[in-house]
């Protein structure tokens, strides 16, 4: 989506169509072949969702539109990637690798990097922060402004972090955050709001929200800016649409121009992001933001056997927020979904790890087409336990992206240093790893040096001695670290290659050793060590690639790339876990299996408190905490969906909780599923029970007097 000034709207006659669509649904078809206005398409779990946006994309194809004026929207580098390689078996390779096919995050930056100027920035070398970035940043600038929590850890910084990202992504000033206040928390992120904009600002630099709200914002203020970039998209696509945000609708709004040649697919039954922002609005009001508006539904689901089916539909149908739809299971026969009751967890987990060994062990089921998912990653402790005493191999989902560990920050640092010396904040971390004597006074000297000469902070550095203010034992250490840094810019040079050079550096300040301080043994060493030695790949095949194609690196496209990476979500992490292993058993929270599928699934802790979270019946605070019971009845019902041959209901009817074992109340959710299509099975007395007996169960749990629940910290968004 390359800018050009003189664009304007191909004005074009159709080809007539040549793909064949007869391997489609009616309602598929309709979906694909639909081409003009807005147009939203309603795709239940399992209806096939991505057959369609892929032939759709290739239909439009046929139609004689140009690939590159095609844009399409997913939520995860990983899905777009798929995406891409199925259109390319459809088109072939060259025609789908010109299409616009990313992430909202990554096409902001690709509009970012093409029209600076537009979207508030100097030239095309800005910096895209990291979430390590942004809480340091933002943990200087509350000690700035006498938040000492900022040290005694009486603040989750990502709670504060979390507070910022929300009001950015709804366009909140300073002054509407202020309205926001209603706790500590909130105070804090609001001192520091206007700051940390002013602090990007003044380091040239954008943090992962404002590469969507940037060209929201400022294409809605620029009329010429709109009109250009509207000019070079003739149609425009989102996947998951029930995820976006404010920020991302008005991001597509102001993209898509009349006809409104925009096409949504989404499933307002698995909107479960809210906690992070998502509007659900997005979706069940999208006809009223887009008059003309058809709706396609696909409700025949090809996934899960009728059993599965009728629970999801039984339960989903109690929320008021959502669209009319019922899924049709494709599929025939199947049994019956088994609500387990277990006495207490201890026994809910050994049951669960009886049965995956009885499935993995006994019946030869590969572990790939087994799942155990929970509403909370704490859950997880005691299947891992029962797994590993059965000898059963297991991945879980989710977890910390490689460039967010720490080793990897501080290589890249070094990198920074070579390739981008006037980047601040990577020389502030290069200057402090290992430790040298450059401490915080001698940072702000130097910071006081830059700002008073208007020279970049590398360029203090270099003249170290001409600094005033600095520690006298800081300025061997700044000279001896300018050597260093000069040096390999020369060697750099001299090889063609910043790889090599930022190996030679890293040897010569001890890298391993440093690395070997901090972790404390040898194995763990090699495994960090293993981390950077890939960096140091990635790096060699970044600039074997710009050389093949004739070109200089571009520094800031790969460090665009690397901050993208960093800060993919948890859905996108749970992917890369999931593609590399194989033959072991998942488990993974309900968010982070939503888009996944297997054979044998259990749903665990299904229990009012857990699912849905005991948020839920908390005083509503703020959006950024507060509980929704129609989104853990989504999140209940995307566990339910992932299942396509068994599916097994888990609960306990007492569970430890902060070291009492406390009676646990049935889930709300199990009284909603249907009659008859349920079968229960007690592990205490290992029989299918009745529903007599379910019903007096269910008396004597009333009777049990029920515990105050202890009020959460306050933190941020949390799943």
């Amino acid at each position: 989506m390359a800018v050009d000034h003189h664009s304007a709207r191909a004005v074009r006659q159709p080809a007539p169509p040549t793909m064949d669509l007869s391997a489609l649904n009616p309602s598929q078809r309709d979906a694909v072949t639909t081409t003009e206005g807005p147009l939203v398409v309603l795709a239940g779990a399992g209806s096939g969702k991505t057959r369609v946006i892929t032939h759709r994309i290739a239909h439009l194809l046929d139609l004689g539109v140009p690939a590159d004026r095609i844009v399409a929207v997913t939520f995860t580098n990983k899905a777009a990637g798929e995406m891409r390689e199925r259109i390319a078996k459809m088109v072939g390779s060259k025609v789908a690798g010109s299409l616009v096919l990313g992430t909202f995050h990554s096409i902001g930056a690709q509009m970012i990097r093409a029209d600076p100027e537009t979207f508030g920035l100097h030239g095309p070398r800005f910096s895209i922060l990291d979430q390590g970035d942004v809480i340091g940043i933002i943990r200087g600038l509350l000690r700035e402004h006498g938040h000492h929590g900022a040290d005694d850890r009486r603040f989750d910084i990502g709670g504060i972090v979390g507070r910022v990202s929300l009001w950015k992504n709804a366009f909140f000033d300073a002054a509407a955050a202020e309205r926001e206040i209603v706790d500590e928390y909130d105070v804090a992120a609001a001192s520091i709001y206007a700051p940390y904009e002013d602090r990007l600002r003044s380091l040239g630099a954008v943090d992962f929200d404002d590469l969507v709200c940037l060209p929201a914002a400022r294409l809605a203020a620029n009329d010429k800016a709109r009109a250009r970039w509207r000019g070079l998209v003739d149609y425009l696509m989102v996947d998951e649409y029930q995820d976006t945000n404010t920020a991302q609708f008005e991001m597509l709004r102001q993209l898509c121009g009349p006809p409104h040649n925009l096409c949504v697919v989404g499933d307002d039954d698995q909107a479960i992001y809210g906690w992070r922002g998502a509007k659900i609005e997005n979706i069940l009001r999208f006809a009223d933001d887009f008059p003309g508006t058809k709706t396609v539904k696909l409700e025949r689901n090809y996934r899960s056997r009728p059993p599965i089916i009728a629970c999801a539909n039984a339960v989903v149908k109690h929320n008021t927020a959502r669209h009319d739809k019922t899924l049709v299971a494709a599929r025939e026969g199947g049994e019956l979904v088994t609500e387990v009751i277990a006495p207490d967890s201890a026994q809910e987990a050994q049951w669960i790890g009886r049965q995956i060994r009885k499935l993995v062990l006994e019946d030869r089921i590969d572990g790939d087409e087994v799942a155990v998912l929970y509403r909370s990653a704490l859950q997880a402790k005691a299947i891992e336990e029962q797994l590993q005493a059965h000898g059963i191999r297991y991945r879980v989902l989710g977890g910390q992206s490689v460039y967010d560990k720490k080793e990897i920050k501080d290589a890249l640092a070094y990198l920074k240093t070579l390739v981008t010396p006037r980047d601040e904040l990577a020389l502030r971390r290069a200057l402090e790893t290992p430790p040298r004597g450059v401490g915080r006074q001698a940072i702000d000297a130097l910071a006081k040096h830059a700002q008073a000469h208007r020279v970049a902070m590398i360029d203090a550095v270099h003249a170290a001695r001409e600094v005033e203010g600095l520690p006298s034992r800081a300025v061997p250490a700044l000279e001896h670290f300018s050597t260093l840094v000069r040096t390999a810019q020369a060697r750099a040079h001299a090889e063609g290659s910043a790889a090599i050079a930022l190996r030679d550096v890293l040897e010569r300040i001890g890298f391993r050793d440093h690395v070997r301080r901090e972790v404390g043994s040898d194995q763990a060493t090699e495994q960090r060590m293993a981390g950077v030695d890939w960096l140091l790949g990635s790096v060699e095949r970044y600039e074997r690639r710009s050389r093949d194609k004739g070109k200089r690196p571009r520094w800031s496209e790969y460090f665009g790339t690397v901050a993208l990476n960093a800060s993919a979500n948890d859905d996108e992490r749970a992917d890369a876990v999931a593609e590399g292993a194989r033959g072991e058993v998942t488990l993974a929270t309900l968010h982070s299996a939503k888009g996944l599928e297997w054979d044998f699934v259990f749903v665990i802790g299904v229990e009012d408190g857990t699912l849905p979270h005991r948020r839920v019946d908390a005083p509503r605070i703020s959006d950024a905490i507060a509980g929704d019971v129609e989104e853990e009845r989504r999140l209940f019902y995307v566990g339910i969906t992932r299942a396509r041959e068994r599916l097994w209901l888990t609960r306990a009817a007492a569970r430890l909780d902060r070291g009492r074992e406390l009676p646990r109340m049935p889930s709300r959710f199990l009284s909603e599923l249907p009659d008859g299509g349920v079968r229960r099975y007690e592990i205490a007395n290992e029989e299918i029970l009745s529903s007599d007996s379910i019903d007096k169960m269910a008396e004597a749990f009333l009777a049990m007097s029920r515990p105050e629940p202890e009020p959460e910290p306050r933190t941020g968004p949390s799943r």
